[in-house]
């Protein structure tokens, strides 16, 4: 009975240990998919414009805190770049003019701050969420004329708000993996859904 008395402890211990590191500081990497729409660059009326899509990567530090019971609050920031990029052919304009008129899209570099509230699952190992908050993206518009270098180049970042939910899991008493939704609106008919994954370390 003794030595089962030894593993219970121990087994109490990591989940004790689990639940000691679901606040305070956090350092993160996360990366997945990335489908950006936006309306056409030829008029802003104009929704034929595709979904860009391709994957996203980044990097995130946050700080959580308990507040009450299981619930937590916490702040985060985070950088992510894009491997999203589309090109384009305007129908309408290539019937009305000479030549293959197209447009190109590229999400560029994302700077996000974020609040985030949740409640502790089980033995606290386990964390759902849900985030709002701020967004910053760098987005790059082309104009080309027969598939030949860009006639009309355009750079802009735009604000949006974002919002989103997910899941962290403690894997030892310091790291964490986690999935994450994020839904992005910037206006002008520009909206960004993303599904990420990410591995993390709590200080």
């Amino acid at each position: 009975m003794g030595r089962w008395k030894l593993y219970l402890a121990a087994i109490l211990s990591i989940g004790m240990s689990g639940a000691a590191f679901a606040q305070g500081a956090r350092a993160e990497i996360h990366g997945g998919f990335d489908d950006v729409s936006h309306r056409s660059f030829f008029s802003p009326s104009d929704s034929t414009f595709g979904p860009v899509q391709g994957g996203v990567y980044g990097v995130g530090v946050g700080y959580d805190a308990k507040i009450q019971g299981r619930v937590f609050a916490g702040i985060e920031g985070n950088v992510d770049f894009s491997t999203a990029g589309r090109c384009q052919v305007n129908p309408l304009v290539a019937f009305v003019a000479p030549g293959i008129f197209e447009s190109c899209l590229s999400p560029e570099r994302d700077l996000s701050a974020n609040a985030r509230l949740g409640v502790a699952l089980g033995a606290d190992r386990t964390r759902i969420y849900g985030l709002v908050g701020y967004t910053n993206l760098g987005l790059t518009s082309s104009f080309q004329v027969n598939r030949g270098p860009a006639t009309s180049m355009r750079s802009e970042n735009r604000d949006g708000v974002r919002v989103g939910a997910g899941l962290e899991h403690n894997l030892t008493d310091r790291f964490y993996g986690k999935i994450e939704y994020r839904f992005s609106d910037y206006g002008s008919g520009i909206n960004r859904n993303q599904a990420i994954v990410g591995v993390g370390i709590r200080f």
